[in-house]
């Protein structure tokens, strides 16, 4: 699935120093610089989060445009001040651009408003994005009114208040630190929200609404996306600045591999190990005796697949074994959906089953390694 990201691109400065002493001229503290940052926010964060998270996305944004600039001042870990430079873009310019353009290869698209004019003519940039049959999804600074013909706003608490009563599509409602409440498609959604030690609160909500739309992409259900986005946002205030999210930050980074693992020799250990380290959780999906037979002949397997399941699941880089019967693994991968694919160096990407699915990686074969060869070898 792709995503397209539309909005206020913020650069986000961040001056750190340290202090001993107050000012002479003033009661605030005399900052001694020891280094600035730079990160890109609101519209490019979200970008930022969908691109470290694997999803498909484009930021609608050119290059050379002028942007924003907020720049935060820290004191030995302490927020002391934040000095902002505003860009008001013409919104009318941006309707422009984006009516010349086709949108049907998006799925979904975000619109990151923070009230800078680059999303000024929010009802007509829906209507011409609603005519390819992509989903909206607005994560609002003004009123309701501006963003007719969303598929879903996401206001924090405060803005539900002032603008959002009366809403009667999709919505998500942010509450900092509590409950985050929903309402998708008719149903109702109340996700508790962990309480953490809060260093800072930048682009929380640019990282959530970055997790919750990675799981749409997942096809995850909305209940699973909405505490993919608390997870999401509960990570980014945990550090001081903006932060991009790691799909290990919202969730357990899955590995699939497959075979009939009937004889285990090198070349498995090898290809296992590996596999362990592309990810957080390595499943295993290995060929019912029946599936066997059909691929490889009545002769095999030499073990069945009580003892083939149960030398797996002794070894030290498996997290969990599947049997499937078909001839493929093809539909256990659709209902799995591994992050990654992991198969020997002698198939191409092309060739492993599911390529569709997941991205591919290949491990090299071990020369010499097989169990054909051990149990011609073995008579």
């Amino acid at each position: 699935m792709k995503v397209l990201v539309i909005g206020d691109v913020i650069l986000d400065r961040y001056i750190y120093g340290t202090s001993t002493r107050l000012s002479p001229e003033a009661p605030v503290p005399v900052v001694t610089h020891e280094r600035t940052e730079e990160t890109i926010g609101g519209a490019g964060l979200v970008h930022s989060n969908l691109l470290s998270l694997g999803v498909d996305s484009m930021l609608f944004n050119a290059e050379d445009e002028p942007v924003s600039i907020k720049t935060r001042v820290m004191c030995d870990g302490h927020y002391i001040t934040r000095i902002d430079n505003d860009i008001h873009s013409d919104g009318v310019e941006v309707l422009d651009r984006v009516r010349e353009i086709d949108f049907s290869a998006y799925d979904y698209i975000i619109m990151s408003d923070y009230n800078k004019g680059y999303l000024d003519e929010s009802v007509e940039l829906i209507k011409h994005f609603n005519k390819f049959g992509c989903k909206v999804i607005v994560d609002p600074k003004t009123h309701a009114n501006h963003y007719e013909g969303a598929w879903l706003v996401k206001p924090n608490e405060k803005e539900f208040q002032e603008y959002f009563i009366n809403w009667q599509g999709n919505i998500i409602i942010t509450q900092a630190g509590n409950p985050v409440i929903a309402k998708i498609d008719g149903e109702v959604y109340d996700i508790p929200v962990e309480r953490v030690e809060v260093s800072d609160v930048t682009g929380a909500g640019d990282c959530f609404l970055a997790a919750f739309v990675y799981g749409l992409t997942r096809g995850y259900d909305h209940k699973h996306c909405l505490e993919l986005a608390v997870k999401g946002s509960r990570e980014a205030v945990k550090h001081v600045g903006t932060y991009t999210l790691t799909v290990g930050d919202i969730e357990d980074r899955i590995v699939f591999t497959n075979g009939v693992f009937d004889i285990l020799h090198k070349g498995h250990f090898e290809l296992l190990a590996e596999a362990k380290t592309l990810g957080t959780k390595l499943i295993v999906g290995i060929n019912s005796d029946a599936s066997v037979k059909r691929l490889k002949g009545e002769t095999r397997p030499v073990n069945n697949v009580i003892k083939r399941k149960a030398q797996l699941e002794i070894l030290p880089w498996i997290d969990q074994v599947i049997v499937f019967d078909d001839d493929t693994p093809y539909k256990l991968i659709k209902d799995l959906k591994p992050h990654v694919i992991v198969k020997g160096g002698d198939y191409t990407v092309e060739q492993v089953v599911g390529h569709d699915l997941a991205e591919v990686h290949l491990v090299p074969t071990v020369e010499g390694y097989s169990t054909t060869n051990i149990i011609e070898a073995s008579k």
